[in-house]
């Protein structure tokens, strides 16, 4: 792993690839989240907030997962499960949608609020307002059991999963922290708790990011869970927010050029790029493999849009190495079906090598 560095000034490289839209209807489209052939959003195109589907695999295709008058907000996926903020009741429950199945279950049922769901896998967390502050709570698929993961008397709020550890903001210190919980071994630990803000986290593999705001504004900071390190990626007089990460690459809305742009960060090479520099008013980036999406507002809404990244040169030589001592085994990349450069081949060694150190925590 190579230490961040962000320097005051634009990043000079950029991303090779091609950028496009992936949807314009009238209206506002928000908050994108993507997983393998699979873009969802949350649309306002019919006058309230539905969750939309596009899915790559079929097409130009449009689908909204749930058909009604009421809204859904704050989409989470995971493979084909989708999960969202759905008020059909008068209040708003965690609902899953499985897009292989194409059925809707719903999670939650308490008459109180349940909000900002996240799922990886067979786990599904999210906001619960049932107990007049906010807690985190989650759902296990394969027992269908639902557990009260923290009970602190102060809010926590913004949770994120992958594998078997959960992460939340946290006010139990009078400011905002980040707080992770060890599904397997039951533990609640601190990740940051300085004294300015901590917000929005996300977590991958030995990795989880935030927004901090230590240095008087908002950067980009990292926790390796192996080491236990605390890493600055990004520290600029200028806002960066809203990071998410997926195969050692951090993604983040960045404010060095004009307005918001999308920049990308490489853990294992230390390498940050521009994503797209077209429009002042890009923000709420998501990432999986070579594809990235975010909210734009360059047609005068809010559209989403995709970064579809090239194979380069040193990418495509490393993966036919890879494959000829592999044999044909190795022709599907552990990351999926997408064209890798070397530089996120090595980020997933690495993260795939400390998976066992990580559920030891």
């Amino acid at each position: 792993m190579v230490p961040g560095v962000c320097t005051g000034s634009a990043a000079i490289e950029a991303l090779q690839g091609t950028e496009q839209t992936v949807n314009s209807a009238f209206g506002s489209q928000i908050n994108p989240v993507i997983s393998g052939d699979y873009i969802v959003w949350q649309d306002e195109r019919n006058g309230n907030w539905d969750v939309y589907l596009y899915d790559m695999s079929v097409g130009r295709t449009e689908t909204p997962l749930f058909e009604d008058s009421k809204d859904e907000i704050e989409p989470a996926i995971s493979g084909s499960r989708v999960v969202v903020a759905n008020n059909m009741r008068g209040n708003y429950d965690i609902y899953l949608y499985d897009i292989a199945t194409k059925k809707g279950t719903q999670i939650s049922s308490d008459r109180k609020d349940q909000r900002e769901p996240a799922i990886s896998g067979d786990i599904i967390v999210w906001t619960d307002y049932r107990n007049q502050d906010t807690d985190i709570y989650m759902y296990d698929m394969t027992n269908k059991k639902e557990t009260r993961i923290t009970t602190d008397k102060a809010d926590q709020t913004q949770p994120a999963v992958w594998g078997n550890i959960i992460v939340w903001k946290d006010m139990r210190n009078g400011n905002e922290d980040i707080y992770m919980y060890d599904i397997n071994t039951g533990r609640e630990s601190p990740v940051v708790t300085d004294p300015a803000g901590q917000t929005n986290p996300a977590i991958e593999g030995d990795y989880i990011v935030w927004e901090d705001r230590r240095a008087g504004n908002l950067d980009i900071y990292m926790y390796e869970i192996s080491s236990g390190k605390i890493i600055p990626v990004c520290v600029d007089p200028t806002p960066q927010k809203t990071p998410v990460i997926s195969d050692g690459r951090i993604v983040w809305a960045d404010g060095r050029i004009k307005g918001t742009n999308i920049f990308i960060y490489d853990i294992a090479t230390g390498q940050e790029k521009t994503v797209s520099t077209a429009s002042e008013y890009e923000s709420n980036p998501a990432i999986d493999g070579n594809r990235i999406v975010w909210q734009d507002k360059r047609k005068g809404a809010m559209d989403i849009f995709m970064f579809t990244e090239e194979t380069s040169k040193t990418g495509a030589s490393a993966g036919e190495e890879m494959e000829a001592e592999a044999g044909d085994g190795a022709k599907e990349s552990p990351l999926g079906i997408y064209p890798l450069s070397a530089a996120i081949i090595t980020a997933y060694f690495i993260i795939a090598s400390r998976k066992d150190r990580r559920k030891k925590i």
